[in-house]
């Protein structure tokens, strides 16, 4: 009986000393452990301790012998306070921006930061360095274009490199808001309405420049036309005149005096009226069909 209650009482010591010495690292956690307070001592070129516990699963932490300090593996992410920065064009704004960040070596993070708040403090002096070298390396525009992708690449770029020696890979960067400071709103309002202006007036004088083009061309245009309108009424009236005068000398040929006696009455008609008083002689040609009212009678076929 006495052996079965020895045995039951190391059973229970090794589970209770199993509490102290086993850690369970799940998905979402990684961790730096020391031994002796040493990250990775050695006997006869031996590494004795694994640093760097990255991967979930059951570790061994012997109390007093090893230190074991517990991160998370997740992706994190620090937003920083807004920041007024000049860019390459002397365009004062204010800048806020985010970086979604892990840590990449528990050994390294640890070493550098010890925890997270000097690990965001870091990260925050650091990518706010990088932020605004590149910044002002840019002008107002690219902030505020598509080029914005490139800025925030060439600072993620930066940021990456000078946080990768503690411990810290950036994931991502992006800036979040770009605003002018309040103090410079009405300054910039007014160089908007002034550039604004500006774009007017160049517009108004490039389109009266092209209305004085188009009007000159029109006036060209209507007078070619009409030339060419008026040089081809003279050949209609022209042609005209020649088959009436070919009209005239035909039927002229075949009675002249018919024709002479129509031709009378036309020029009666036209220069006879109530207003008008002719002394002529009775026995000027022109009055012959006037007081020999009778027609000559038409010539036969």
């Amino acid at each position: 009986m006495s052996r079965w209650l020895s045995a039951l009482l190391v059973v229970l010591t090794l589970a209770v000393a199993s509490l102290f010495c086993v850690v369970i690292l799940d998905e979402r956690e990684q961790a730096f452990r020391t031994l002796l307070n040493e990250p990775e001592p050695r006997i006869l070129g031996f590494a004795l301790n694994r640093p760097n516990l990255v991967e979930p699963g059951w570790y061994l932490r012997v109390p007093f012998l090893h230190e074991l300090y517990r991160y998370d593996r997740r992706n994190l992410l620090f937003h920083s306070t807004p920041h007024s920065l000049n860019t390459v064009d002397r365009t004062l704004v204010d800048l806020d921006y985010y970086v979604v960040w892990r840590i990449s070596s528990p050994q390294r993070f640890f070493e550098s930061n010890r925890g997270e708040a000097a690990a965001l403090q870091r990260i925050d002096e650091l990518t706010y360095s990088e932020l605004r070298e590149t910044v002002n390396q840019h002008s107002l525009g690219d902030l505020l274009s598509d080029r914005r992708d490139g800025v925030e690449r060439e600072i993620a770029r930066s940021a990456a490199t000078a946080l990768e020696p503690l411990g810290i890979a950036v994931v991502d960067l992006r800036i979040g808001g770009t605003l002018y400071p309040e103090a410079n709103v009405g300054r910039v309002y007014e160089r908007m309405r002034t550039e604004r202006s500006r774009f007017a007036l160049k517009f108004r004088a490039e389109g009266e420049q092209q209305a004085r083009g188009i009007r000159s061309k029109a006036d060209s245009d209507s007078q070619v036309i009409l030339a060419e309108a008026e040089r081809e009424s003279l050949r209609l009236r022209g042609e005209g005149d020649a088959v009436a005068a070919h009209t005239y000398a035909d039927v002229y040929g075949a009675d002249p005096e018919f024709y002479s006696f129509v031709r009378s009455l036309e020029a009666y008609r036209k220069s006879l009226d109530a207003e008008t008083t002719l002394v002529l002689s009775p026995r000027s040609s022109f009055l012959k069909y006037l007081f020999e009212p009778k027609a000559p009678a038409p010539a036969k076929p």
